[in-house]
């Protein structure tokens, strides 16, 4: 009926239809390859790229007048030709230049990116501490090397 708000599930329904199909899991199928020639075609990254698995679509990045970008992301037609391309990480080489090669993104990509800022913060904080204790065992030995000395000299003059 029009004008009666819709129950919570229409809505997710509705909400289902408007996304196009397969959104969900096109970050998943499509790795970002950066650092091109701005003379390469899509014909030569699909050439270097369908080694791993069904390339479905290239996209290289162009500025208003046509010249690229220097960047594209291309999208694999399942999930595992993603995985053997990040797998084979440094040895993609593009019209003679090397280029570099990251997955597109999703949630387990912002996921395993997110773990990894962790660690890292985690390493720094660890060195840190240990750099902090340092300085106070030195403090401390240094203390007591000078109690000891004015210790010793008051000795000396008594």
């Amino acid at each position: 009926m029009v004008g009666m708000p819709m129950p919570a599930d229409d809505k997710l329904k509705e909400a289902q239809r408007k996304k196009p199909p397969g959104h969900k899991d096109d970050k998943v199928t499509t790795v970002f390859v950066g650092g091109l020639r701005k003379s390469t075609t899509e014909d030569k990254v699909i050439g270097h790229f369908s080694k791993f698995g069904q390339v479905d679509n290239v996209d290289i990045k162009r500025l208003p007048d046509g010249t690229s970008r220097g960047f594209a992301f291309v999208k694999f037609v399942d999930r595992e030709s993603v995985d053997k391309v990040i797998e084979a990480k440094s040895s993609h080489m593009i019209d003679n230049k090397w280029v570099a090669v990251r997955p597109h993104g999703g949630s387990a990509f912002a996921a395993a990116q997110n773990a990894e800022r962790s660690k890292q913060a985690e390493e720094i904080r660890k060195k840190e501490k240990h750099e902090d204790d340092l300085q106070q065992e030195d403090y401390e030995e240094k203390w007591s090397e000078r109690y000891l000395q004015q210790a010793a000299s008051m000795q000396k003059a008594a």
